[in-house]
């Protein structure tokens, strides 16, 4: 009975691994490899490349995004000492075109239209005319749809058909609204302004009410006269010859 039950408690002894068996078996797993082993081994290594390319770009794509930021700082660094350069060196009314309009060689004159056809240039117009109001400066503002022959003289003076406003400061051609505001926010406007005479008052021209032209007493703006021959007695109609085109004289207070 005794032997029966050491035979198989000796059976299960030798079924139990030693650490010398476990030894040998990892030497020989070692030695020779299985296809599962050598595929895990394949599939390592490429997920290490793989990393590895991974880290690169985003290492690459980092390096650039950086670069770019330099760049961006450098433009805007160069942009504001640009800008401050400007700011410190004040431009002359010499480095505007000469063009002097008649009368203008001392004195401040704006074309302008007091036609709202066309919003955008009655705009303009008045946005002008605001600015030059807000320095309290004299100034000479020459309609053109009041008057043809300003039309002319401006047509000629800028050679070509321009559309109004123009301004023009003691005999240089200065611009339009775009250029007038753009100088008047660098703050350089005051400075072709100064030594202009100035005015206190800001009530409207009694005989014009800031229109600069009233209308005819000869024609009462109809641009017509009767006149009649006395030899024939004939009586007929000719042209005023003290209004323009449109019955309007200049007004005798303000102009």
């Amino acid at each position: 009975m005794r032997g029966r039950m050491r035979n198989k408690f000796v059976r299960k002894l030798k079924l139990v691994p030693t650490i010398i068996n476990l030894k040998q078996g990892l030497v020989l797993h070692r030695k020779f490899p299985t296809p599962y082993d050598d595929y895990k081994e394949n599939n390592l290594s490429e997920l290490v490349v793989e990393d590895d390319n991974h880290f690169e770009e985003e290492e690459a794509t980092v390096g650039s995004k950086e670069t770019e930021l330099a760049e961006e700082k450098l433009l805007v660094a160069m942009a504001t000492n640009k800008m401050a350069s400007c700011n410190n060196e004040y431009p002359s009314l010499t480095d505007f075109k000469e063009l002097c309009p008649p009368g203008g060689n001392h004195s401040i004159i704006l074309y302008t239209t007091s036609l709202r056809g066309i919003r955008k240039t009655f705009q303009d117009c008045n946005t002008i005319r605001f600015l030059l109001r807000s320095f309290k400066i004299m100034y000479h503002e020459r309609d053109v749809s009041l008057h043809l022959e300003f039309r002319e003289e401006l047509w000629k003076i800028l050679g070509g058909k321009v559309i109004p406003p123009k301004l023009f400061i003691k005999g240089r051609y200065i611009g339009g609204a775009d250029e007038v505001v753009g100088l008047h926010e660098m703050g350089w406007l005051g400075k072709f302004l100064e030594g202009t005479p100035t005015h206190s008052s800001d009530s409207p021209c009694t005989g014009c009410a800031n229109m600069r032209f009233a209308i005819c007493s000869n024609c009462c703006g109809s641009c017509k006269v009767f006149a009649g021959n006395r030899d024939n007695n004939d009586e007929f109609f000719v042209r005023c010859s003290e209004c323009n085109e449109n019955g309007l004289v200049k007004c005798p207070v303000c102009c």
